[in-house]
């Protein structure tokens, strides 16, 4: 099922952008935009693992190989890099673990 982001794709790479520029604050951004910190978060975490294109709404689900997920996981087992950094290398669109 899907929903109608509040914030269409292009806008939140130019603010992403504007952000990795050091022109503006994620806090400050996301107050702006009437969106959560931790969804500035995510869009950061998307941007950085997928590209620009991440950020694009797209209507079908991304899949991954048995491969992938296989090495994604065994990395993460061995205590190798954090999830944020698994997330990036292998180019998965993963939600940030909550606290």
């Amino acid at each position: 099922m899907s929903h109608k982001a509040k914030i269409a794709g292009p806008e939140k790479v130019a603010v992403i952008e504007k952000y990795l520029r050091g022109e503006d604050s994620l806090n400050h951004l996301a107050s702006v935009l009437d969106v959560t910190f931790p969804s500035m978060k995510q869009w950061l975490q998307t941007y950085q693992s997928l590209g620009p294109n991440g950020l694009l709404s797209t209507s079908k689900n991304r899949t991954y190989s048995a491969e992938l997920k296989k090495s994604a996981v065994e990395d993460y087992l061995v205590g190798g890099p954090s999830h944020m950094e698994i997330c990036k290398r292998y180019g998965i669109n993963q939600p940030a673990p909550t606290a």
